[in-house]
């Protein structure tokens, strides 16, 4: 054992001996970043965040150069995200993104990414109510792919994009069935159905949003456009409930007109050879 490692030994069987209280932080200016750290980490397995935040905060102000730097940026960040709450969220993701931003290349730089996204993750809501969260989980879980496409957090990460983007589409489904229903606000309906298609073709309930969509078109007389998504309805989806209500729909639209032939161009008259007198 080192010298420096044996001090910090005993400094904390020192510590334990009296009675196994903190560190007294004004007492700190004199001990190794070792000692900061260790008592930190055992704060930690207690789940005392309090006390672990303020030890990794010592050691971050007062030893810029300790090799203990990144795991205490680290430490300081996850205190935050296990003792929950929205405010500490918050403060979890700002401690995680600046640990990216000063150690892009640090071997834990993608634990710090995946867990700026499950920060946001943990704010998520209902899809009936507002989904920046969700956005923004679904943007660090991309970037993750995107920056560190080796990760060990690779799969996670994918199943989290899975399932904003579920829940992105059905929040953007449940409006668009607001404006249906309760506004008669077809326009405004049929963008948001149209978005759905757009930009979340993975939506497991594609089927719904053609239904609803026809609908929509429907009654706003815009009949040629709807065909087209009953056809799309019965050929992809054939075991849709919503198959049988399609035809019902479209057993309700006015007979398909066909386009009147085109009358081609007269042919001009051949012209009359110029005789010369």
């Amino acid at each position: 054992m080192s010298g420096r490692a044996r001090c910090a030994a005993l400094a904390l069987v020192a510590l334990s001996a009296c009675g196994g209280h903190q560190l007294d932080l004004d007492k700190l200016s004199s001990a190794s970043d070792d000692i900061v750290w260790e008592a930190g980490e055992k704060a930690t397995a207690k789940k005392d965040w309090e006390s672990a935040r303020k030890y990794y905060k010592r050691l971050i102000d007062a030893f810029p150069q300790s090799p203990h730097q990144p795991d205490a940026r680290i430490g300081l960040a996850d205190t935050y995200f296990n003792e929950g709450g929205t405010g500490n969220y918050v403060l979890a993701v700002s401690s995680y993104r600046e640990f990216l931003t000063l150690y892009p290349q640090h071997p834990r730089s993608d634990y710090a990414q995946f867990m700026a996204g499950e920060a946001y993750y943990k704010q998520k809501n209902s899809p009936d109510r507002d989904q920046t969260a969700t956005g923004q989980a679904l943007e660090e879980y991309e970037r993750l792919l995107d920056v560190y496409p080796q990760s060990r957090y690779v799969e996670q990460t994918r199943e989290r994009i899975r399932e904003c983007r579920q829940m992105l589409a059905r929040a953007n489904y449940q409006v668009g069935y607001f404006y249906q229903k309760t506004r008669k606000s077809w326009r405004s309906a049929i963008g948001r159905y149209e978005t759905i298609l757009s930009q979340y073709p993975d939506y497991e309930r594609i089927d719904e949003v053609l239904y609803r969509l026809s609908q929509v078109l429907s009654f706003s007389g815009r009949y040629a456009e709807a065909r087209p998504h009953l056809a799309r309805l019965r050929s992809e989806f054939p075991q849709s409930p919503y198959v049988a209500q399609a035809d019902k729909l479209e057993a309700t639209f006015p007979p398909s007109v066909p386009a009147a032939p085109s009358t081609p161009p007269a042919t001009p008259p051949a012209p009359q050879p110029q005789v010369s007198l």
